[in-house]
């Protein structure tokens, strides 16, 4: 079966799909991306992910398209025959037919999305994973979530070389985030705590969740700076994402988080989580 995608308007096979290597996101990363996921055909928080891409498009001073995405988007998934699977959407700020920096005052954004399918966390989450910290040395704009992720990819690749599943990121001795996720930690008191979110954090729908979550559940909570020690002091540890849900963290640096397994508050919020998905 052919993959269907939507390109500028019209939902195509794949195969059929062309954009011009003049494209401002080929030549310069120069646009903005969004990725939802779909649990059985059903968009989970689709809303949430579209503000963001939204706000992704104001703060990159991009051209609104002013796609009603809802039936697009519906549309896809059917063609490409529901099931468990992410959407992505890209939006480019344009072809302007020759590679020059300069933004051109009127340019027709180029918009794409499609979907892959997808397998979500299972049991086995519970395994946790393991992560190594590494110096966040990505731009300074991480709260817009842009397409030019080098350096995600080799922070990313760094840990796979050195046998981990994932990075911790810091920077000047505090964390920031992951590579592809947002970070929790349990500290010794019992409190969960996460970094704020400032331009060096992408303010993730799955944080959102969690922190709703979180509140529902009762437990103390507080965003703030976190010091890298104190990962290793934390009773848990977690990532969060669209791809990884809320995922336990057992090991850092090769150094057992809490008592190496994951813990009875990730296991309490993924249960909280998995309900959300099934209500869809």
């Amino acid at each position: 079966m052919n993959q269907f995608v939507y390109l500028n308007g019209q939902i195509t096979p794949s195969h059929e799909a062309k954009i011009s290597i003049f494209d401002r996101g080929f030549l310069f990363a120069d646009s903005v991306y969004e990725v939802i996921p779909v649990y059985d055909g059903r968009p989970f928080f689709v809303e949430k992910h579209l503000r963001r891409l939204q706000s992704s498009l104001d703060k990159s001073r991009f051209p609104d398209p002013q796609i009603d995405w809802l039936p697009v988007l519906d549309e896809l998934i059917r063609l490409n025959g529901n099931g468990d699977m992410q959407l992505y959407i890209q939006i480019t700020r344009g072809n302007q037919g020759v590679r020059k920096h300069d933004i051109p005052d009127k340019l027709e954004p180029t918009v794409v999305a499609f979907t892959v399918h997808s397998s979500f966390p299972t049991s086995a989450a519970a395994e946790g994973l393991h992560a190594i910290i590494l110096e966040d040395y990505r731009w300074e704009r991480c709260d817009i979530k842009s397409t030019a992720l080098l350096a995600n990819v080799l922070l990313n690749d760094e840990a796979i070389r050195q046998g981990a599943n994932t990075t911790i990121l810091t920077r000047k001795g505090f964390v920031t985030e992951g590579s592809v996720s947002n970070i929790f930690l349990v500290d010794k008191n019992n409190i969960i705590r996460t970094p704020p979110l400032n331009h060096y954090c992408l303010p993730g729908i799955t944080r959102e969740i969690a922190l709703d979550l979180i509140k529902e559940l009762n437990w103390k909570f507080i965003e703030e700076p976190i010091p890298v020690q104190d990962i290793f002091t934390a009773s848990e540890l977690w990532i969060t994402s669209t791809t990884k849900e809320i995922y336990p963290v057992t090991q850092v640096n090769n150094l057992p988080i809490g008592d190496g397994q994951a813990g009875i508050y990730w296991q309490k919020i993924n249960i909280r989580y998995k309900e959300l998905v099934r209500k869809l």
